[in-house]
C-alpha cells in the first residue's frame, strides 16, 4: 500500500537529539494509534527501512472523529484516513503528515529545533526572489498591527524599509534556480512547490534538505535582511538580561476562534466542559497583559508591575526560553485539546501554560533595544546598530517645550489664546507654524488636540499633534497614553466626509474647559465658512502629506542622543529607556503602516 502514497514535498524539519532505535519508532507508532481508539488495521506500517544513507518509517490507518461543524451531542462521527513518514538522515529527521501529529512526549524527548538562521541561510539562498512573505510585529503594545503579509512577482521591488525593521519573517514563499520553496522557520516546515509523488521521491527530497540545513553557511538573501533577523539564543547566554514578557494572545485567538485547530476545555467532576466563546473571550482579557521579569538567577519571576504580585516564572536555558509558571485566576484551571479528538478525548491534552510553553506563544523583551524573543526565537533589529538613527530622525527639538509649565495652561472668561508656557500654546505659536488653518479639536470626540492644514504647500499637509507635558525623564510611562491615542486616531487622518459635517459645527464653537468658557476660538486659522471645502480639498488630494506629532515637554532629545551614545559604545541602558525605545518604535511603525510619518516635538 505505501506504493500508492501520493503527497506534496512539505515536511518539518528537526534535529535529532538522540538516535531513533526500531523499538522507539515502534513506540512512536504504538503511542499515536492509541490517540484513536477507533483505529483501523494498518493500511502500512514500515519500520526503519534503509534508502541510501537514510532510514525511513511510515504508518497509516483510519479513525473515526466528531465533524467540525456538529456537536458531540449529535452522535456523527466521520471516517478519516490518515498517515505520517519520518526520514532519519544525518541526526536530523523530516516529517510528512496529514491528519496524525506527533505525540508531546516523543517531540520532547527526540525532536530538537533547527535553527532559522540555518533554514534562512538553506532556503533563502542569495539568488532566490522573494514571491510571499507573513512579518510579526516585535513590538508588544496592543495598538500596533500585529502582524501582515506581501505578495508580489519580486518583492524586493515593492516592499520598501520603513517600518519593517520591527518586523520579524514568520514564513515566506521564493523561487530560483533550484526551484520555488516555502518555509516557517519557527516550525522548521519546508515545502518544495512541485506534484504529488511518491514515498521514495519523498525520502530523496528530505534527504537533499537536510544536506542543506547541515551545511548552511554564509548570509541568506539581501531581501530578508530588512528585517529582524533570528539569532542564536546559546551565543548571548549570560549577557541576556529579560525585562518584559507577554502573551502571544493574538496567535493564541487565531488557533481557538479561527483556525478552531485546539479547544479551551475545564474539567468539572470527572467530565471535561469546553468553554464558551464569552469565557474564552475573559480567559484571553486576562492573558493580555503585560509583566515584568524580575530577578537575576536562572529562573526569573514574572511580576505585576503595579501591585508587584508575582505571577509566573521563565527560565533563561541555552536552546530556549520556558515557561515555568503563570498563575492567573481564570486561566490556571483551563486546558487546551487538540480539536480533531472528541470532547474530553485527547490524550495529549495540556494545560494552558504548558501548552504556550510549548508552542512558544509568548513574546519576551530585553534590556538590549535590538532584541526580542518570539516564537521560540531570538531576534534582532541591526537597525540600533548605527546609533538608533531611526528612531532619532523622528525626534525634533523645540526649545520652547523647555519652558512649558502645564499641558493646557488656566483659562479665564476673557482669554483669547492659550498659555505661552503650555504645551497647547508652543503648539499654536510654533510647532504649527506654516498651518493656514488650525482647529482645536481637544475634549469630546477628539480626533487630536489640535489639527491643521496646509493646502497651498506642495503636496498638501495634514497634521494631527497630540500635547501632553510631564517631568523630564527617559522613561516610557509619560507616552502611553498619548502613543494609544495617536495610533487609536490613524484611521481619522483620511479625513471621513461622513464624520465632517459634525466636527465642523463644533469648531464653531469657543473653547471650554473645566466649566470655563474662554473666548479662545476653536477655529484659530482660516475662514470657518471656508472649512468643509479645504478639508475636502486636503482628503481629495492624491499626494497629501500626513503627518502625527506627539509634542511633550517630558523628553529631551539631547538626553536620548546621549543615551543612544552610551548603548552604542557598549553600555548597558536603562531599562525604562528599553520601554521608551520600544513604544516609540512601535508608534513611527503604525504610522507608517498607515502612510503617516510620525514624530515627537520636544525639548531639546
Amino acid at each position: 500500500m505505501i506504493d500508492a502514497l501520493r503527497v506534496a514535498k512539505t515536511a518539518n524539519f528537526h534535529s535529532l537529539k538522540r538516535p531513533l532505535s526500531n523499538a522507539s519508532v515502534d513506540e512512536l507508532f504504538r503511542r499515536i494509534r492509541a490517540g484513536h481508539p477507533s483505529a483501523s488495521q494498518n493500511l502500512f506500517y514500515h519500520r526503519r527501512a534503509q534508502a541510501g544513507a537514510s532510514f525511513w518509517s511510515a504508518v497509516s490507518f483510519l479513525y473515526d472523529r466528531t465533524p467540525s461543524f456538529l456537536s458531540e451531542e449529535a452522535g456523527i462521527r466521520e471516517r478519516i484516513c490518515g498517515f505520517l513518514l519520518l526520514v532519519e538522515h544525518r541526526d536530523h529527521v523530516a516529517l510528512f503528515k496529514s491528519k496524525l501529529e506527533v505525540p508531546a512526549g516523543f517531540s520532547t524527548r527526540y525532536l530538537g529545533r533547527i535553527s532559522p538562521e540555518r533554514i534562512d541561510i538553506a532556503v533563502a539562498r542569495k539568488d532566490t526572489i522573494f514571491e510571499k512573505i507573513r512579518l510579526r510585529n516585535m513590538s508588544i503594545s496592543k495598538n500596533v498591527m500585529r502582524s501582515k503579509s506581501f505578495e508580489a512577482d519580486d518583492l524586493s521591488n515593492v516592499v520598501g524599509p520603513a517600518g519593517v525593521n520591527r518586523y520579524v519573517p514568520q514564513g515566506y514563499t521564493v523561487r530560483s534556480d533550484a526551484g520555488n520553496y516555502s518555509t516557517t522557520p519557527s516550525t522548521g516546515r519546508i515545502g518544495q512547490r512541485s506534484d504529488r509523488v511518491g514515498h521514495l521521491a519523498l525520502v530523496e527530497y528530505a534527504t537533499s534538505v537536510i544536506d542543506d540545513l547541515v551545511g548552511a553557511s554564509g548570509t541568506p538573501a539581501r531581501f530578508i535582511g530588512t528585517f529582524a533577523r533570528a539569532i542564536d539564543l546559546a551565543s548571548l547566554q549570560g549577557s541576556l538580561r529579560p525585562t518584559t514578557f507577554a502573551v502571544d494572545v493574538a496567535s493564541l485567538i487565531d488557533s481557538v476562534q479561527e483556525r478552531r485547530e485546539i479547544r479551551f476545555v475545564r474539567k468539572v467532576s470527572d467530565h471535561y466542559n469546553a468553554l464558551s466563546k464569552s469565557e474564552t473571550d475573559k480567559v484571553m482579557t486576562e492573558l493580555d497583559c503585560v509583566l515584568k521579569v524580575d530577578g537575576g538567577a536562572k529562573l526569573l519571576d514574572l511580576v505585576n508591575s503595579i501591585t508587584a504580585q508575582k505571577l509566573g516564572a521563565i527560565a533563561v536555558n541555552k536552546g530556549r526560553i520556558a515557561l515555568r509558571d503563570l498563575t492567573l485566576p481564570l486561566s490556571s484551571a483551563v486546558e487546551v485539546e487538540d480539536s480533531q479528538h472528541p470532547l474530553g478525548g485527547d490524550p495529549n491534552r495540556l494545560s494552558l501554560r504548558r501548552y504556550i510553553d510549548r508552542e512558544n506563544k509568548f513574546i519576551v523583551l530585553f534590556d538590549s533595544l535590538s532584541l526580542a524573543y518570539i516564537d521560540g526565537t531570538l531576534f534582532r533589529d541591526d537597525g540600533f546598530s548605527e546609533g538608533g538613527y531611526a528612531l532619532l530622525r523622528h525626534v525634533r527639538a523645540n526649545n520652547l517645550l523647555n519652558r512649558v509649565t502645564d499641558e493646557k495652561g488656566t483659562f479665564t472668561t476673557a482669554q483669547t489664546t492659550f498659555d505661552t508656557d503650555s504645551t497647547f500654546g508652543v503648539i499654536e505659536r510654533s510647532v504649527a507654524d506654516g498651518d493656514e488653518i488650525l482647529i482645536c479639536d481637544d475634549l469630546g470626540d477628539e480626533w487630536a488636540d489640535f489639527i491643521g492644514l496646509s493646502n497651498s504647500s506642495s503636496p498638501p499637509r495634514i497634521t494631527f499633534y497630540h500635547a501632553k507635558h510631564g517631568e523630564l525623564s527617559l522613561g516610557a510611562s509619560q507616552f502611553h497614553i498619548s502613543v494609544s491615542q495617536a495610533i487609536k486616531n490613524l484611521q481619522r487622518m483620511n479625513l471621513p466626509p461622513e464624520s465632517m459635517g459634525n466636527k465642523i459645527r463644533g469648531w464653531k464653537n469657543q473653547y471650554a474647559n473645566n466649566g470655563v468658557k474662554t473666548k479662545i476660538p476653536r477655529t484659530l486659522r482660516g475662514n470657518q465658512g471656508q472649512l468643509a471645502a479645504e478639508f475636502a480639498h486636503a482628503r481629495s488630494a492624491p499626494d497629501v502629506i500626513r503627518r502625527v506629532f506627539i509634542v511633550t515637554s517630558s523628553l529631551s532629545r539631547k538626553a536620548v542622543e546621549d543615551a543612544l551614545a552610551r548603548v552604542k559604545a557598549g553600555k548597558a541602558p536603562d531599562p525604562y529607556f528599553v520601554q521608551l525605545y520600544w513604544l516609540l518604535m512601535s508608534f513611527f511603525s503604525a504610522c507608517a503602516e498607515m502612510n503617516a510619518h510620525g514624530y515627537v516635538i520636544c525639548q531639546d
